[in-house]
């Protein structure tokens, strides 16, 4: 019986432990994002002022000029009209678990993290049941 309860324990233990690491992780800043790299952060939508959680991978970081920045104002017809619009210099593009391929502009991320454990997640498709 004791076994039984100390297997439970270690048990709970280690799934907490994982669960800590895949959603927690190491504080980061997705301006500073490598290709490859699995971030968790909130995206912060201006518009609603809502805030959603992603997890992506990363799979492309651009820096945009003052120039590509007022091409894209010019042409896109994304909130076009919207006075509180405003795009911002680090673009990233990312991966969800699911497959959907995402941008997001550095500056609206908060609670960004590098989980430690996000890349085994990814790989053996756990992170479609996380998240």
């Amino acid at each position: 019986m004791e076994y039984v309860v100390f297997g439970v324990a270690v048990s709970c233990a280690v799934v907490a432990f994982a669960l800590f690491h895949i959603y927690m992780g190491i504080h980061a800043n997705l301006s500073n994002a490598n290709v490859g790299e699995i971030y968790n952060f909130q995206y912060l939508q201006p518009k609603s002022g809502d805030h959603e959680r992603y997890m992506v991978k990363i799979l492309g970081v651009h820096t945009l000029t003052a120039e590509q920045i007022q091409r894209l104002n010019r042409k896109s017809y994304y909130r076009r009209n919207d006075s509180s619009f405003e795009r911002t210099s680090h673009l990233v593009t990312g991966q969800s678990p699911d497959g959907t391929i995402r941008n997001f502009y550095a500056e609206r991320v908060v609670n960004c993290r590098r989980p430690l454990l996000a890349g085994a997640v990814f790989k053996t498709g756990l992170a479609n049941l996380l998240f």
